[in-house]
């Protein structure tokens, strides 16, 4: 099972803060190995531009080339590096990075929240399980910081296992579909 990484190098963040970059980064986690060639024609841009950022990606830990899968020597594909990674604001005394990491974790979740809405204007097209099967939910907590921390690791726990499983067991006709989920877990105090 892999475990979270977690970012506190500066460069490693910064080769993360480009949107294309974040934007090839998901294509591989989510939708599996492929050439930059693929991604860019399914993203309409030049294949040398996809090239580059994708060995900026791999430079920094991000992406690996995955040769087993390549059909000849001259193809290079490549697959989201294995496991999850993290960062924060407070991994980095330096002010800009610290405004780096703010910076790519707002539009970070500008982006989920976009996706959801991509999921609400198009759920009627979806069969009627995928729809039931569906969740959106709030919870209000009452939690110390370090339970809210054995909260976090439990929930990412349960993803590993699911993500892992899923991966062993992969199929083209199993039934799975890609699947994206967000939680955000943070604590706020009441408006005054």
């Amino acid at each position: 099972m892999s475990e979270t990484r977690r970012i506190t190098d500066p460069e490693a963040l910064k080769g993360l803060a480009h949107p294309l970059r974040r934007q090839l980064f998901r294509q591989l986690a989510q939708f599996g190995p492929t050439t930059g060639a693929v991604l860019a024609k399914r993203l309409g841009l030049d294949a040398g531009q996809i090239a580059y950022h994708l060995r900026e990606l791999a430079r920094h830990g991000f992406l690996e080339e995955a040769p087993e899968l390549a059909k000849n020597r001259r193809e290079r594909v490549w697959r989201a590096a294995p496991g999850a990674f993290s960062f924060s604001e407070r991994d980095f005394e330096a002010p800009e990075m610290q405004a780096v990491a703010g910076a790519i974790g707002a539009q970070m979740a500008v982006q989920h929240f976009e996706r959801l809405g991509v999921w609400q204007r198009g759920a009627e097209s979806w069969d009627a399980s995928w729809q039931q099967a569906m969740t959106s939910s709030e919870s209000f907590l009452r939690l110390s910081a370090q339970e809210l921390t054995d909260l976090c690791d439990e929930l990412h726990t349960v993803l590993r296992r699911y993500r892992d499983e899923a991966r062993q067991d992969a199929r083209p006709d199993d039934g799975r579909e890609h699947v994206f989920l967000f939680f955000h877990a943070f604590p706020e105090r009441p408006e005054s």
